[in-house]
């Protein structure tokens, strides 16, 4: 992470007309805004069994648009360069899928073993997504606007759930729960765009991901639990644009991030299921309120 603050730090040194200054839109020592809207994830897909044809029988791609909210706090220390920033979010999204219908059949998951189905079967995917993040950030007032760059300590979690039934019976449960822990090194641009207060900022995270896999099997036999951990690395960039509406300032906010691995179940003939990892993208659009 040093490899890439120092540099930017000595690009804005060069640029700097004011060596204080927390924004170049704000003056205020403590903003809480909240923001309201959606939230789309691209997650790696999901696949249980095959039909004759040798197709998958049970798949959800995961590309699911739900709701996202969050919760904001900026603190100025006035007379310095230096914001305390925190923010809190939750998302969700649910989405239901059905199989093409005929025979198909299904491994077990504590041993791959195959179990031949001929009812439709039908599958509910959910996802929550919620964390926080934690941060400190510099600005320097310059004639292109606030230029910023920072650090901070991050939380995200994504749970999800995934419930087939075949029939009147349920056919397997799976949670599939992701920690993922870890820092960000941000750079970000405020100043005037259109005409309206806005900022634009760039994250880079390095997290360590631990995975946690457990099934109910239903009538496909035994439960089975599995673990995973790796190192993830993560891009985002965030664009908001606020105005003032009655007396409220109001804003919106475009949003997305890249995860280099996210965890994916693996269903495979004649072994246990295990974890595997696929990249993933998650964006949001919110709108927000200055409270």
């Amino acid at each position: 992470m040093n490899r890439v603050y120092i540099p930017i730090l000595l690009i804005v040194g060069l640029v700097v007309t004011d060596v204080h200054g927390q924004s170049t839109i704000s003056n205020s020592p403590l903003e809480i805004s909240t923001g309201q809207g959606l939230w789309g994830a691209f997650l790696p897909a999901y696949e249980l069994g095959v039909d004759s044809n040798g197709s998958t029988a049970i798949r959800d791609d995961m590309d699911v648009v739900g709701y996202h909210g969050d919760l904001r706090a900026v603190r100025r220390f006035l007379g310095t360069r230096t914001n305390l920033e925190s923010r809190v979010f939750y998302g969700t999204a649910e989405s239901t899928t059905n199989s093409g219908g005929g025979s198909f059949d299904v491994p077990q998951p504590n041993n791959g073993s195959l179990v031949s189905f001929s009812e439709l079967v039908r599958l509910r995917s959910e996802v929550e997504n919620y964390g926080f993040d934690l941060s400190l950030r510099d600005t320097w007032i310059t004639r292109f606007g606030g230029l910023s760059a920072g650090c901070g300590f991050s939380y995200i979690a994504f749970d999800q759930s995934f419930d087939s039934t075949a029939g009147p019976a349920d056919l397997l449960r799976e949670e599939l729960d992701s920690d993922f822990r870890g820092g960000k090194g941000i750079v970000g641009w405020d100043g005037s765009f259109c005409g309206r207060p806005t900022n634009i900022d760039l994250l880079i995270g390095f997290y360590d991901m631990n995975a946690d896999y457990s099934s109910q099997a239903g009538i496909l036999g035994p439960s089975v639990s599995e673990e995973l951990s790796k190192s993830v690395t993560t891009i985002e960039t965030n664009f908001t644009t606020r105005r003032d509406f009655r007396k409220i300032q109001v804003g919106t906010t475009v949003g997305i991030m890249y995860f280099s691995d996210m965890p994916t179940i693996n269903h495979t003939l004649s072994e246990a299921v295990s974890l595997g990892t696929d990249d993933a993208v998650t964006l949001k659009l919110l709108f927000e309120i200055l409270l």
